[in-house]
């Protein structure tokens, strides 16, 4: 009975199993380390150069990274492949040149799938010696980071050396500097001036004028307790907060204009490609 229990679980999990779709989550990044032994710093590294490698190639090149504790008993050839075209990594162009950076930490293995369309850019000699030459040397050291950048760099390299070279990036459209003072904010200024004209005039009239004894009585005797000068000291403050209020206005509305446009995340996923074959190279250190 065991026996048969034994088969029938493997026999599930092969009718699980399928080389058209990832047994990983779904990517996060170009740079996915399920296993936890990429530093954050490289990791943002590799992540900018990947993301700029797909912006200035024509055809756009994705390579995608995926580090993991395991594949079990599955082989990396085949758990790789599966990733790689469960994921989708390429484009959904007839031209869609990428591959997959795959590293399994406890079973010491790596392997990189290349897709049909980046196979004359990188050929499986290629891919092996490149593992061999910058990978294996520093997954041996225990540096993880390090061996899988050096190796990226290197496949960029040897992508751009055979002629997809980077093609210009679209301008970025001109955006408003901050701190600057809004047409708003000028207005404001222009009519604070001519409160002041107003009131400073008011207060000449009211001088020449001067007060009567019913005035004085009025106020309790002493005004607000600054006599001719208390008048002038309140427009100064009230002008004073209308001319802060305006300037701050205007540099809040620049700085929410900014706010509004940053932030969040540009990840969009993978072009919707997959088209691998087999091709590539791996090993173990």
């Amino acid at each position: 009975m065991v026996v048969l229990l034994s088969a029938f679980h493997i026999l599930s999990q092969d009718a699980e199993w399928s080389i058209n779709r990832s047994p990983l989550p779904e990517p996060t990044g170009f740079v996915n380390d399920f296993a936890g032994v990429i530093d954050a710093g490289t990791k943002a590294a590799v992540e900018a150069k990947l993301k700029e490698l797909k912006e200035t190639t024509n055809p756009s090149v994705e390579i995608a990274v995926a580090v993991v504790k395991t594949t079990g008993d599955r082989p990396i050839f085949d758990y790789s492949l599966a990733v790689a075209r469960g994921w989708k990594i390429g484009s959904k162009e007839d031209d869609n040149p990428s591959a997959l950076l795959f590293v399994a930490i406890d079973d010491r293995k790596y392997f990189t799938q290349v897709s049909k369309d980046l196979e004359d850019e990188l050929p499986d000699g290629t891919v092996g010696g490149l593992q061999r030459q910058y990978l294996v040397p520093e997954f041996r050291k225990g540096n993880y980071g390090k061996g899988i950048s050096d190796t990226i760099d290197a496949y960029i390299t040897t992508i751009r050396n055979k002629g997809n070279a980077p093609v210009a990036k679209p301008t970025p459209t001109p955006r408003p500097v901050s701190g600057g003072i809004s047409t708003g904010a000028l207005f404001g200024i222009f009519c604070c001036a001519m409160i002041i004209i107003i009131v400073g005039l008011a207060i000449l009239s009211s001088r020449k004028g001067g007060r009567s004894a019913s005035d004085r009585d009025r106020w309790g005797g002493g005004g607000f307790g600054g006599g001719g000068d208390a008048g002038s000291n309140i427009t100064s403050a009230v002008i004073g907060g209308i001319i802060g209020s305006a300037l701050s206005g205007g540099s809040s509305s620049s700085s929410s204009d900014w706010g509004s446009s940053s932030g969040g995340s540009d990840w969009g996923g993978f072009g919707g490609g997959g088209d691998f074959g087999g091709g590539g190279a791996g090993g173990d250190w």
